[in-house]
């Protein structure tokens, strides 16, 4: 595999934006998104989710930032949880409405996340999620709304698992 991950200057269908808030985990598909990101020009910048207060995904994804060499901050989602508690009565996931309040309160226009997927936007404007060839849990975001999607950054969508793998490891 070579170190070119992506054709073309990776520019075509963000324009001008230079900075991407990455939700990171810890896991290999967030580190290879950071990577792709970094060499299509983007200024990365990661944020974890905690969900609870003992929360063990915090602690490796600031390590995982660490060996990045990219900035994390931590967002505390349970305020947003009580928020969308009142909303809605169905379950949500938390972390995409507390990356995007993270982006709006940093002037980061767009966010990503490891998933292997794919958005593409048709010609009427509509933003449909595209899952990967080998199923993964992608699912879950067709539900993300239109706004959510519009920016939202999926980097590994057409990346194996092997892939993904081999390049979270270099």
């Amino acid at each position: 595999m070579s170190d070119t991950y992506l054709p073309g200057s990776g520019f075509d269908t963000y324009e001008q934006q230079d900075k991407v808030l990455v939700g990171l985990c810890g896991g290999t598909g967030c580190k290879a998104a950071v990577r792709i990101l970094q060499q299509q020009g983007f200024a990365v910048m990661g944020a974890v989710v905690r969900l609870c207060t003992d929360d063990p995904v915090v602690d490796a994804a600031k390590e995982a930032a660490k060996a990045l060499g990219i900035e994390c901050i931590t967002l505390n989602a349970s305020e947003l949880a009580s928020q969308l508690a009142e909303e809605t009565a169905a379950p949500a996931d938390l972390r995409f409405p507390a990356l995007l309040a993270a982006a709006d309160r940093l002037g980061i226009q767009y966010i990503a996340t490891g998933h292997r997927a794919r958005v593409e936007t048709g010609a009427d404007g509509v933003h449909v999620l595209c899952p990967a060839e080998i199923a993964d849990e992608s699912a879950r975001l067709a539900a993300l709304p239109q706004e959510t999607l519009g920016r939202l950054i999926l980097p590994l969508g057409d990346f194996s698992p092997e892939d993904v793998a081999e390049m979270a490891a270099e």
